[in-house]
């Protein structure tokens, strides 16, 4: 019986200590601005006018910033765009709680970065 009591209490810390679902929405704070991409905009892709996108996954660190990012999918592949989506990553901060009132700190979000060339006039 003792046994048996010690086991529904190790699953029910269990349960309490599942990780949260992935953040599929939330209140940004602060994102990157346009400039912010050019200045990491990667030199081969501009010289070779190629656009890219890429997929960060994050951790969420308790203000809301991003942290243990890394590069989940990079389009094309080889011009460094991943390189400079991570160096955007510190430049995104949300609100402490989700738009439906839970808590973001701990929660992983994925944030597609999409980089293309604008011409000038």
């Amino acid at each position: 019986m003792i046994a048996l009591a010690a086991a529904a209490i190790s699953s029910a810390s269990a349960i309490t200590a599942a990780p949260a679902p992935d953040l599929t929405s939330v209140n940004w704070v602060a994102t990157p601005t346009g400039q912010d991409i050019a200045n990491v905009y990667p030199p081969t892709a501009v010289q070779a006018g190629k656009s890219g996108a890429v997929l960060l996954e994050c951790k969420v660190a308790t203000q809301g910033s991003l942290e243990g990012c890394n590069v989940e999918i990079e389009d094309p592949v080889g011009l460094e765009f991943g390189i400079a989506a991570l160096e955007l990553a510190p430049l995104f901060r949300m609100s402490a709680t989700a738009p439906d009132g839970s808590a973001v700190a701990g929660r992983t979000i994925r944030i597609p970065i999409m980089f293309s060339i604008v011409q000038g006039d």
